[in-house]
């Protein structure tokens, strides 16, 4: 199953295909664009809204009147920044993304890059950014993805049924297709990740991928 944009099926998806793992070279690419375009917002959010009022020149403050304006120009500035970089990390720092760098997905990161250049020149507050429409289902997909790659993996290696792999299989096929008309909410990998660590019997991922199926 590859899902691209000229389909038409999810925006800035370049290609994704379930069930199947990349070659190292290949993984380490897609993750080097990722963190690329990563450290590069992050750095962004905090420089553009780290900045206090222009007005305040704070290496020339004398009086204290304008020493305690510079302080609250200062609290306002990393308060900002805060709020910006925290939300542009829920948004685009979810861990998942990095997993799925494993099994080749593949996002347009230079097209979401040229819509946030966009909003830097207007300093579009990250709680307006058009990412908060772009995003979530971008992570919704890369955490598709691994699980469908480490659930489907694990239990091959507990010799499961091929019946039940091959059930497991549409379960994540047919969820990927709800995620191209539907905004899902799923639990992210990296965050139950420990949880399934703990599995230790075909039953316990079949009842943890009937609650992720039913979402």
């Amino acid at each position: 199953m590859i899902i691209k944009t000229m389909a038409g099926k999810i925006p800035y998806v370049l290609e994704c295909e379930l069930f199947k793992r990349v070659e190292i070279k290949r993984a380490e690419e897609l993750l080097a664009e990722y963190n690329d375009f990563k450290i590069y917002n992050l750095a962004q959010y905090q420089t553009i809204f780290g900045k206090t009022n222009d007005h305040l020149n704070l290496a020339e403050v004398t009086e204290q009147e304008n020493e305690v304006d510079a302080k609250k120009a200062r609290d306002i500035a990393e308060h900002n920044a805060k709020v910006a970089t925290d939300h542009f990390a829920k948004l685009l720092g979810s861990l998942d993304f990095a997993e799925s760098s494993m099994v080749g997905f593949h996002i347009a990161w230079y097209d979401l890059q040229q819509i946030l250049l966009e909003e830097y020149k207007n300093k579009t507050p990250a709680t307006e950014s058009v990412m908060n429409e772009i995003a979530p289902r971008l992570r919704t997909v890369a955490s598709i993805m691994v699980f469908a790659d480490r659930i489907t993996t694990a239990l091959e290696r507990l010799d499961a049924d091929k019946k039940i792999i091959a059930t497991m299989k549409d379960g994540f096929t047919l969820l990927m297709k709800r995620c191209q008309t539907e905004q899902l909410k799923l639990p992210e990998f990296s965050v139950t990740k420990k949880q399934l660590s703990k599995f230790k019997k075909v039953e316990d991922y079949m009842e943890f991928c009937e609650k992720l199926f039913f979402a």
